[in-house]
């Protein structure tokens, strides 16, 4: 039997729900794109479906050789609050929800991005990004807001990841 749940119909890519709540009201809720950043070469087409199973590759660049992974380091015994510094300047509200959700999951890494990992080089993990993916001229974002995405994404990554990284049992 299929396992069908959400999906984009332009990627075949798994699709997650994100619940805008500001001060403890609802303020609606979104679909994204399950991944590190929402894609920027391309708008979530939501439908119902099987989503592809995702490929492993690398979180930080998009490369196909993710041989590290960084394990979240939140307290357990603090399970009601903790406080992470997360740069939202420049970040929609849905782009802030992703950026939040990043610091849920496991990161890969390649070789390359996990020693820029290891300099704290946010510059130059986000120029490896752009490098490997441009933003399209005449795609849905402008590459000022896949950049803000970025950095919001790389802002929580290093406050919930200070600990080195573990081989990826995944390759």
């Amino acid at each position: 039997m299929e396992d069908l749940g959400f999906m984009c119909a332009r990627c075949g890519g798994e699709v997650h729900d994100v619940t805008h709540n500001r001060e403890g009201s609802l303020d609606g809720v979104g679909y994204r794109h399950n991944r590190r950043v929402e894609p920027w070469d391309h708008e979530l087409e939501l439908a119902v479906g099987e989503p592809a199973p995702p490929d492993q590759g690398c979180d930080f660049c998009g490369g196909p050789a993710a041989s590290w992974l960084y394990y979240p380091t939140l307290d357990p015994d603090d399970t009601d609050m903790f406080e992470v510094e997360l740069d939202t300047t420049h970040l929609s509200d849905d782009d802030t929800a992703v950026a939040v959700l990043n610091m849920l999951y496991p990161w890969y890494a390649c070789d390359t991005c996990s020693v820029l990992v290891a300099d704290r080089s946010v510059d130059l993990l986000i120029a490896r990004a752009l490098d490997r993916t441009p933003v399209p001229a005449d795609g849905p974002v402008d590459e000022e807001t896949v950049r803000a995405r970025l950095r919001g994404s790389l802002s929580v990554f290093f406050t919930t990841r200070p600990g080195r990284p573990q081989p990826s049992r995944a390759v």
